[in-house]
Formats: structure tokens, sequence, C-alpha cells
């Protein structure tokens, strides 16, 4: 009898001692993990994690691009700057942009490289210049902004066409670059908007000219990036010389495909009120592989343009 209870005590007695192990793993494991305040913070936490770097491919890196053509309205760029925050974009193009909008951006972002080329005279941008920026008298200029917004060592410039529907005019590129691996360059554009004959030539030679300046970047392996206010739609000729399938460009666009493959040149509204897609996010072919993805949405502002969020995994291998 006292040998059955013995026996039964050590049976009870056995789990005991093969639990003790298990569970200090198991609460060490679990002090690993931390604790989350609201189910809303994990897709968050994931997103913030991956973001720049896609998990799949160490040479691969995700850009964020905001673009958009403000039309001199500042709700619309306080839009794009929210939409760049938030997506933590570090590419800004802006087109129709006023030269003391420009101003503001600098001042506001001393971290940010802000470059801007002025292209016209319009009389919705006239203001009085101030002292402090050391600009005295009247000015009227509209124009095209690009911004790194990872620091303020960027190199800014700017280059204009020879091609220009009238000799005031000053339409081109403005541009910005910095190294993070290889060097990227990120360019807004705006060609001009007339549809008449002589302007549709004009235009197209324009975007020539875009083919012409970009073609020693992407020869180099530069990673390039081009946005902006094309005023044609995808099937036309202009945009031929952007395109790098079917077409004779070095550039593919953001939309919501993988990379590899043609470019489907679709028809998609961005304003204008014309319901027509004139605006367009580039990102240089030497780039892109069949491994990455691209992205675009659209969204409604105070503008007559509407803003484009778009991003693209792109190749940041060393190719030297």
């Amino acid at each position: 009898m006292l040998v059955l209870l013995w026996a039964a005590v050590a049976a009870l007695a056995v789990p005991v001692v093969l639990a003790g192990p298990t569970s200090a793993a198991a609460a060490e494991a679990a002090a690993e993990v931390p604790a989350l305040t609201s189910r809303a913070e994990v897709p968050m936490r994931r997103a913030v994690a991956q973001r720049g770097r896609p998990s799949y491919s160490p040479a691969l890196r995700r850009i964020h691009v905001v673009d958009h053509n403000i039309e001199k309205r500042s709700g619309a760029m306080s839009r794009a700057l929210t939409a760049a925050r938030k997506t933590a974009a570090e590419v800004v193009l802006l087109q129709e942009v006023c030269w003391w909008q420009a101003d503001q951006l600098r001042r506001r972002h001393p971290t940010w490289t802000v470059v801007y080329k002025p292209e016209r005279e319009r009389d919705k941008c006239m203001r009085g210049s101030s002292r402090d920026s050391g600009l005295l008298g009247v000015r009227r200029q509209v124009g095209n902004v690009a911004i790194w917004t990872g620091g303020s060592t960027g190199l800014p410039t700017t280059h204009t066409f020879t091609t220009q529907r009238v000799k005031s005019d000053r339409t081109g590129l403005a541009c910005v670059s910095w190294t993070a691996i290889v060097r990227h360059r990120a360019c807004s554009v705006h060609l001009i908007s007339p549809t008449r004959r002589r302007e549709l030539v004009v235009r197209t030679r324009q975007a020539r000219e875009v083919r012409r300046i970009t073609r020693p970047w992407v020869g180099k392996q530069d990673l390039v990036v081009l946005g902006g206010d094309f005023n044609a739609e995808p099937q036309r000729a202009t945009m031929n010389q952007i395109y790098r399938f079917d077409g004779v460009g070095r550039f593919r666009e953001a939309t919501k495909q993988r990379l590899d493959g043609p470019d489907c040149r679709c028809r998609q509204v961005t304003g204008d009120g014309r319901r027509a897609k004139v605006d367009y996010i580039f990102f240089s072919a030497n780039r892109t592989t069949a491994r990455g993805f691209r992205s675009l949405r659209v969204v409604k502002t105070a503008s007559d343009h509407h803003l484009l969020i778009g991003w693209a995994d792109m190749d940041v291998s060393d190719r030297t």
C-alpha cells in the first residue's frame, strides 16, 4: 500500500520537474517580444521597418516621390508637403511655383536641398521682394522646384531648353543630385501647354531635350527620377521621347505593376480640367529590375492638377 502511494506521488511530481525549464524558456522568449499598445501599431511598425528597403533583396531600395503642379496655390503646396511627410518621400517635385513660395520653402526647411528654376512671369505671382532675401523690387516669376529631403548638401543644377515657345520663356529642368551608394538625380519639368500645331512641335522638341540632357546620367548608371507636367497624354508623340518601352526614352512610369514588361501607357485622369493624364512620375530604366514593384496614387487638391504619390523599388548596387 505504501509502495503504491509513493509511486503515485512520484508520477505526479514528474510533470512539475519537466515543466520548469519549458516555462522559463517561454518566459524568456516572451520577454523579447515588445508589447503593443494597439492592433493598429502592427502594420504601422511593419511599414516603417520596410520603408526604404524591400525585404526581399538588399540590392533594391524603395524610392518615394511626391509630384504636384500646384498652380501657384499655397494650399496645394501644403498638401504636397504633408503627403511627403506621411510617406517619408525623399523627393518632392513641384511645378507652377511662385518665386516667393520657393523662398518660403527654403526658409522653413533648412535641412532640405531646394532647387528653384524660374521659367516665365505671371501676374498671379507678383509680390514685392524683401530686403532679408537680398532681392529688391517687384517680381512675377513662376517656375519649377526639385527637393531632396535627405539633407541640405545636395547639388542643385538647372537646365534651360534651347527650344522655347517665346523668347522670354526659360522652360527647362530643375534638378537636385546626391550620392547614396549610387548617384541619385531628381528633376522637375513643365513642358508648354498650348495645343496649336506649332506648340505641339515645340513641346515634342522639349521632350527630346529632356532625353538629351538625361542621356549621359543614365549612361553613367545614375539613378534618375523625373516628374512633372508634360502637357501630353501617354500615347502622344511627345511621350515617345520619355518612355523606355514603346518609345525611344530612358524611363519607366510609376504604375501599379511590376517593373518588368512594357509600360501600358494607360489613360489616367490627373486633372487639368480636361480629365486627361498629363502629369507623371518616371524612374530611369537602367535601375529598374524584374524583382521590383512600383505604385502610383492620385489625390485631388485645390490645384487644377492632381497630386501624385509614387514609389518604385530600384537597384542601387554599385556597378563600378
